[in-house]
């Protein structure tokens, strides 16, 4: 953005946001998908490495083999603790 337009969007109106500003909000938003697209293919790793434990090792973390083929079940999107 060359200096006049940013002196004309400074004074044109409260409501003109200089192209900078657009495009780092993309960027944020862009960034923050990708974020919680990477939680969900993580989920549902774990989600399926659950399967392969042993009962000795579930006992470990205090599940059942009931409780972790319940949890393997689960949609990756049935994310309750996304907003960390």
């Amino acid at each position: 953005m060359n200096m006049k337009a940013a002196i004309d969007c400074e004074h044109a109106s409260p409501h003109c946001v200089p192209r900078t500003r657009g495009r780092l909000r993309f960027i944020v938003e862009l960034w923050r998908w990708a974020r919680r697209m990477d939680r969900l293919v993580q989920l549902r790793h774990e989600r399926s490495q659950l399967l392969e434990l042993s009962d000795h090792q579930l006992r470990d973390i205090g599940l059942t083999r009931h409780e972790a083929a319940r949890e393997a079940r689960r949609h990756f999107w049935d994310d309750i603790g996304w907003r960390r």
